[in-house]
């Protein structure tokens, strides 16, 4: 098993997508994290030298991708947490688009929020779980979301709270990536044969 403490931004940057397995819950996170998340990025942004601030720990395991196609790696535990990064980041993009600063949106769309040269699947850097998934990339590619649920709660939690503050969205940009930390987890590589051959997403899905 290797472990280390990593950037947020070490984590999302890249060509790179998390896959959320099948047997792992929905998104669930509800106003209780929520709001301890939005304090400690608040309290950091009004930090003239911001701290690192640990946020827990994410799991994940590298797995086998067809060589066009983008590194991809299985979100064994810390879903939930990276799932609320991805909503946060979606919001601040949102918010640079309003006030017109197309650069800095477009800044946080394709270097944090999607794989902009990439296509159907692995355009985006986070796969939710089959329920999860419309919902999830609506918010992503701005389609307005039919159904409410946890995803879209959260959304609109962190709307609400951020026309609360003076903060510049590039501050709570810069604090999300460069100050918030996690401890990265690769567990030792599952097998499936005498072989030694990796197990691919489809082998996972289907145990």
């Amino acid at each position: 098993m290797q472990a280390k403490e990593t950037k947020l931004q070490d984590i999302i940057e890249g060509t790179k997508q998390y896959v959320i397995p099948l047997f792992q819950r929905t998104y669930s996170w509800t106003t209780k994290e929520w709001d301890v998340l939005w304090k400690d990025l608040v309290e950091l942004s009004e930090m003239e030298n911001p701290r690192t601030h640990f946020i827990g720990s994410i799991v994940n395991m590298p797995t086998v991708s067809v060589p066009e196609g983008v590194a991809k790696y299985l979100l064994i535990d810390g879903q939930q947490r990276l799932t609320t990064i991805f909503v946060l980041l979606t919001l601040l993009r949102n918010r640079a688009r309003e006030i017109q600063n197309q650069e800095f949106a477009e800044e946080i769309n394709n270097t944090l929020l999607v794989n902009p040269y990439k296509k159907d699947g692995d355009f985006f850097k986070l796969m939710p779980t089959q329920v999860d998934r419309e919902t999830y990339q609506n918010l992503i590619n701005g389609t307005p979301n039919d159904v409410e649920n946890q995803l879209t709660r959260a959304y609109t939690f962190f709307d609400k709270k951020l026309k609360q503050v003076e903060i510049e969205p590039e501050k709570l940009k810069k604090i999300i990536t460069s100050y918030f930390s996690v401890v990265s987890i690769v567990p030792t590589p599952w097998f499936v044969s005498p072989r030694t051959t990796p197990l691919t997403l489809a082998t996972i899905f289907h145990r």
